[in-house]
């Protein structure tokens, strides 16, 4: 009797563990790639946080930058102390006097120094400011202070909205409107003045007040208002 061949099962050929094992390592190099791409993914997401971060850290040094600009522009037109003939030294014009200590300013029609010369003059407490306009032909006077024309000065209006000593502008350094006058004098006396230019003559104050106690002022745009030992809240 011939005896059949037994066929072994398909688990105990060789083939069938060496597919098996080349089926194992494919999956396992799938598995690795699957587990690798979220850990990439993670890492692009924190490097573009990081840039986003690195973006708003750059505005600082940019703001920066634009504040010097400022800074040099405003010493490019800067006027140190001196005498100046309008018209030959100094273009005609509203200017902006800041005091760096006790100021002294003087226009005069001319350069004799007689006190019959004088068109107007004005002492500066330190770290006040005075706007002045001069004519052509004038001689102006700038003493223990700087200028700069009105339309390269620095800003007057106070960040905290209280103005003390200096002039202001009604609808550019100040709002028109009513305000209370708060006497702020070691010797008991301040002085308020309201004009309607910046030339300092009689005829260009709308009314003035040595201020002796709180009082209140009314102002209207394009006047001036000067305080000197007094101060007043917008």
């Amino acid at each position: 009797m011939a005896h059949e061949r037994v066929k072994k099962p398909f688990y105990k050929r060789w083939w069938f563990w060496l597919l098996a094992l080349i089926v194992i390592i494919a999956l396992t190099q799938c598995g690795d790639d699957e587990t690798t791409e979220p850990a990439t993914e993670t890492k692009t997401e924190d490097t573009t946080e990081n840039n986003k971060d690195g973006e708003q850290e750059e505005a600082t040094p940019e703001d920066t930058a634009e504040e010097e600009q400022q800074v040099e522009e405003n010493n490019d037109t800067k006027i140190k102390a001196g005498t100046y003939k309008i018209g030959t030294d100094l273009p005609p014009g509203e200017y902006l006097v800041f005091a760096d200590s006790t100021g002294y300013i003087e226009s005069a029609s001319d350069s004799t120094g007689e006190l019959d010369s004088i068109l107007f003059n004005d002492n500066l407490p330190s770290g006040a400011h005075s706007y002045v306009t001069l004519n052509e032909g004038e001689y102006f006077k700038l003493q223990g202070s700087h200028m700069f024309p009105v339309e390269s000065a620095p800003s007057v209006v106070p960040e905290d909205g209280l103005y003390e000593n200096g002039m202001y502008k009604v609808g550019q350094d100040i709002p028109a409107g009513e305000y209370k006058v708060i006497l702020d004098s070691a010797v008991g006396m301040g002085y308020l003045e309201v004009a309607k230019d910046s030339r300092h003559q009689i005829d260009s104050i709308v009314t003035n007040e040595n201020v002796q106690a709180d009082m209140y002022i009314t102002v209207t745009d394009g006047q001036y208002i000067k305080l000197q030992d007094v101060k007043i809240q917008k």
